[in-house]
């Protein structure tokens, strides 16, 4: 059984980065649109995103596009790629890499930590696609060795 993030777990990522890195946290929760991570959360727990490269695709990319807090939208769509990987036991590769997927290099630029932030920007600005997210995951994380 794999675990997913819960609304609640996802607004208090948020909450987190805000605290942590700075920004504007608006109480109760920051949101922007409420129904939106319901729908991101209840997806999230369907047998069509299976991997946790597909879950971590989907949190990362419906966060950023579709703008679910008032602030810190990408600093929360990363920590919750992060979390679900590292939750269901998988790890990131301690050195992350580009993909060419389709002879196009994602990130297109940035090296070492940087592609984190590169990342975050082609999504943001509709460069990569989920899919091509989804193998980016793929290719930088391994699952956990005995999945259930």
């Amino acid at each position: 059984m794999t675990n997913h993030l819960t609304a609640n777990d996802i607004v208090h990522l948020n909450e987190r980065t805000i605290r942590t890195h700075g920004g504007t946290f608006t109480p109760p929760e920051n949101l922007a649109d409420e129904e939106a991570l319901a729908t991101l959360t209840d997806l999230a727990a369907t047998p069509e995103f299976p991997t946790l490269a597909d879950k971590a695709a989907l949190y990362f990319y419906t966060i950023i596009t579709q703008q679910l807090f008032r602030d810190a939208n990408e600093r929360t769509a990363l920590l919750a790629a992060r979390m679900v990987v590292l939750l269901n036991g998988g790890s990131f590769h301690k050195k992350l890499k580009k993909v060419t997927v389709e002879e196009r290099d994602m990130p297109g630029t940035g090296q070492g930590t940087d592609i984190w932030t590169a990342l975050t920007k082609e999504v943001s600005t509709a460069t990569i696609s989920q899919p091509d997210l989804r193998e980016w995951f793929a290719r930088n994380t391994t699952p956990p060795k005995n999945p259930e």
